[in-house]
């Protein structure tokens, strides 16, 4: 089985998951991280074996948080905001790349995956905007679900201490960066924002 990546490759091999790399220093990054994370109680995949080019991990069974957004519910918005929330305030960093396959619903709890991008720091609210931004603009963009995927999400971070503006900034700076990395599927600002300001 082969999972979904733009930079590496990963595979479930024997029951475990095995994550090759062309950037050997974001390999290290990642293992330093899985180690870091797992040492402070976030759950986040064991790591099994550092290789030179790869590493093992612990295969979790689940559904990714993009597979999630026309179903979300009450409990994954909560788990999802709450994994964030002790991310930042155990690490004092942004997670950063808060694409949503890099979070995995388990049926009763969230699990970060994929740490291989540099740590950055800034206000909470930036990676909250930018999960909101990801959640709504899978295809289909815009949808009832994603409007009810959305206002979980934003209740759940609100419970968490971020601000409305702020993540509605993020929100909004994330919308338009995607449409200068996604080809043929920009979104408009301004109906970014109409989505944003209908939001409960």
């Amino acid at each position: 089985m082969r999972f979904i990546s733009k930079r590496n490759q990963v595979t479930l091999e024997a029951g475990e998951v095995v994550k090759r790399y062309k950037d050997l220093e974001g390999l290290r990054r990642e293992a330093w991280a899985l180690e870091y994370l797992s040492n402070l109680g976030l759950a986040v995949p064991p790591l099994l074996a550092v290789n030179e080019d790869s590493l093992r991990m612990e295969y979790i069974p689940g559904e990714t948080y993009e597979a999630l957004t026309e179903t979300m519910t009450v409990e994954m918005a909560i788990a999802l905001a709450q994994w964030l929330a002790d991310y930042q305030r155990m690490t004092g960093l942004l997670r950063g790349d808060v694409n949503l396959r890099n979070f995995l619903w388990t049926g009763q709890a969230c699990v970060g995956v994929d740490f291989e991008d540099p740590t950055i720091a800034g206000q909470g609210e930036t990676d909250m905007g930018k999960i909101l931004a990801y959640a709504v603009t899978y295809g289909p963009a815009f949808t009832v679900e994603k409007e009810q995927c959305a206002n979980l999400l934003l209740a759940a971070f609100s419970k968490t201490g971020g601000e409305r503006e702020k993540i509605r900034e993020a929100y909004l700076k994330e919308i338009g960066e995607m449409n200068h990395r996604r080809s043929g599927q920009s979104v408009e600002v301004a109906v970014a924002a109409l989505f944003f300001d209908g939001l409960k």
